[in-house]
């Protein structure tokens, strides 16, 4: 049974679409020609990937709490493959937006930050605590990922205790964009709930029991059977 060729796109819905990608482009770059040139844009478009680089740490921490949460096994979600590739694909998201973060502000003469302030803790004239803050968790958040490149390798089991600091970075991040943002107090309440997001998934972690099923039954059985025996039995 032949399959029947897919019929070609039409030149009038070729040069449609292209009309319509031509007028958007055309009204997105009047509506945002004023910003571009207003001398706060850098400063705006890191404020812009900071946030966007918030978002997407929060998904990293909670997505990674929740692999190793007893609930995972109760309410299936997500196939355990697919959630590890969201969560190395959420981990290259969030570093390549903290970057732009960085490279934005250290770039605006007006922010205070410079280059040696986005990258040295401590040599902000802007805010520099909080500033300080967010530099130590982006080199914090550099050590992570790297261990978790080349864990089970290099750094054999020791990464685990490494990876763990994504939750304190998560602290830190959480504090930085709630004390540097100038628009941090517009944006308490989308903190507030992030935090209490991660925060519930966290202690839930610990504090519920994982579930026995037939695998870790199993595992069990094994472990005993292994075992030698006690005295006296």
């Amino acid at each position: 049974m032949s399959s029947c060729p897919k019929a070609p796109i039409g030149i009038g819905t070729a040069f449609a679409v292209l009309g319509i990608a031509a007028l958007g482009g055309f009204a997105t770059t009047v509506l945002a020609f004023p910003v571009v040139h207003d001398r706060y844009f850098p400063w705006i478009v890191g404020r812009a990937l900071g946030l966007a680089a918030y978002f997407c740490l929060l998904l990293l921490v909670a997505l990674g709490i929740w692999l190793r949460h007893p609930w995972r096994l109760r309410w299936p979600l997500v196939r355990h493959e697919t959630a590890l590739r969201y969560h190395a694909a959420l981990a290259g998201a969030t570093a390549v937006l903290v970057i732009g973060h960085l490279a934005s502000l250290a770039s605006d003469s007006y922010a205070g930050v410079g280059w040696l302030g986005a990258l040295v803790p401590g040599r902000s004239t802007y805010r520099p605590i909080p500033v300080a803050i967010g530099v130590s968790a982006w080199w914090a958040l550099v050590l992570v990922a790297a261990t978790a490149r080349i864990g089970g390798r290099l750094v054999g089991r020791h990464w685990l205790s490494v990876h763990r600091l994504a939750l304190p970075i998560f602290a830190s991040v959480f504090v930085h964009g709630l004390l540097a943002g100038t628009d941090g107090g517009r944006l308490r309440p989308v903190y507030a709930a992030s935090g209490a997001l991660v925060l519930v998934l966290w202690l839930s972690r610990h504090l519920v029991s994982e579930p026995l099923t037939s695998t870790t039954v199993k595992v069990v059985d094994a472990r005993s059977a292994l075992s030698p025996p006690r005295a006296g039995q």
